[in-house]
């Protein structure tokens, strides 16, 4: 009985699937596409569905190609794709992009609560090596609800700027506009939102 087992075993053809389902893509700053091969263990690939835009694909039988529009990309990102075998399998294939950030902020908002102290507040700002911008240029402030004094810490690598609200009365939104040396539109400005919140 056990013979017989194993030979039944050993003529059914082996399930197909894709021995990778996840890949991992280091992109540099700026990269604008990327590649991203997925192959199956021998199966022709029937159908495949990407759940993004940014993403076309090529099918090849037992390998398929995905090309992604990597330009708007920073930091860790994950895309997907459903791919269905000839054996009616359907796999979700994963691509885990990851760009280092040119511009680290300690924070993208800053807040206090109506009625607090006016205590000041600290943004850092870091620019990691390798990165495109090479410095901060300037801060500004959209409103006139803040007080806030830039510092240079390293030039070219590390800032920081010294938030104040003149007044915790009301509640009030205003903007700190931080612009680099970058002429890319990523990168040339970043936007800080300062508020007293209720």
């Amino acid at each position: 009985m056990k013979y017989l087992i194993f030979l039944i075993l050993l003529g059914a053809p082996a399930l197909a699937g894709f021995p990778q389902p996840t890949q991992q893509v280091k992109l540099s700053y700026g990269q604008q596409q990327a590649t991203v091969v997925f192959a199956t263990d021998g199966s022709s690939i029937t159908k495949a569905k990407a759940h993004c835009d940014c993403t076309t694909l090529k099918n090849e039988g037992a390998k398929l190609i995905a090309q992604v529009d990597t330009s708007q990309f920073e930091g860790k990102v994950s895309k997907t794709i459903d791919a269905t075998t000839a054996d009616g399998k359907t796999t979700r294939l994963t691509m885990q992009f990851d760009v280092p950030p040119a511009i680290v902020l300690s924070a993208r908002s800053l807040q206090w609560k109506v009625g607090s102290k006016s205590t000041p507040k600290v943004l850092s700002i870091k620019l990691p090596k390798g990165s495109p911008v090479k410095d901060v240029r300037d801060a500004g402030l959209s409103g006139d609800s803040f007080d806030y004094r830039p510092q240079v810490i390293t030039k070219g690598r590390e800032y920081s700027i010294t938030v104040t609200p003149l007044s915790t009365q009301k509640a009030v939104l205003n903007r700190l506009v931080i612009k680099t040396d970058s002429s890319d539109p990523r990168y040339a400005q970043q936007i800080i939102y300062l508020q007293v919140r209720k």
